[in-house]
C-alpha cells in the first residue's frame, strides 16, 4: 500500500514542480489508500485516532505559516495528509527531514537567481547590509517595485518528497 502512497506523493510534486499547483483529487487519493490501510489491513482504530491527530497538527503547523505568507495553500494540505499518512511517532523526525531537505533546495534556488540577475544580487545584498547597519526604518525609503511574478517561488512538495524519502532512507 505504501508504494501506491509513495507514487501518487510523486505525482503531487510532480505536478507541484510544473505548475506550482497540488491537485486535492491527489490529496484526497492519498488520504483513501492511508486509511484503506489503517482501517482494513491494519484493523488498528486507535492508530487512525491518532494519525488524525497528528495530521491536524500539521495542518494547523502549516496553517500558521499560510498567515504569515510563507506557504501556499496547497502545501498546507499537503502537510496534513503527510502527518495523516505518518502518525505520531513518525511526525517529527519527518519534520526534520524535510527542513532539511528544504534549506539545501532552498540555497539551490538562491544560487540559480544569483545566477540568473547578477546585478539584482548585489541590489540584495546592499539592501540587507543597510537593515543590519542602520534598522528597519531605514529601508522605508528603498521600496521594491518588484511584481508577484518576478519574485523566485520554490515549489514545496518535491521538497515534502525528498523529505519523506531521507526520513524513510535515514
Amino acid at each position: 500500500m505504501d508504494v501506491l502512497v509513495w507514487a501518487v506523493l510523486i505525482a503531487i510534486a510532480v505536478s507541484d514542480a510544473k505548475e506550482h499547483r497540488i491537485p486535492n483529487v491527489l490529496l484526497l487519493v492519498v488520504v483513501i489508500l492511508v486509511l484503506i490501510n489503517k482501517a482494513f489491513i491494519l484493523h488498528d482504530y486507535s492508530l487512525l485516532f491518532w494519525s488524525f491527530a497528528s495530521g491536524s497538527a500539521c495542518f494547523f503547523g502549516a496553517l500558521l505559516f499560510y498567515f504569515m505568507k510563507v506557504m501556499a495553500p496547497g502545501d498546507v494540505k499537503l502537510l496534513g495528509v503527510v502527518g495523516f499518512w505518518l502518525g505520531t511517532e513518525n511526525t517529527l523526525d519527518a519534520i526534520f527531514w524535510i527542513a532539511v531537505a528544504s534549506v539545501t533546495i532552498g540555497m539551490f534556488y538562491a544560487f540559480l537567481r544569483m545566477a540568473d540577475r547578477p546585478e539584482q544580487t548585489k541590489v540584495l545584498f546592499r539592501k540587507y547590509s543597510i537593515l543590519a547597519l542602520y534598522g528597519r526604518s531605514s529601508l522605508k525609503s528603498m521600496t521594491s517595485n518588484s511584481s508577484q511574478e518576478e519574485r523566485y517561488r520554490m515549489p514545496f512538495a518535491p521538497v515534502v518528497v525528498i523529505g519523506l524519502a531521507m526520513h524513510q532512507y535515514f
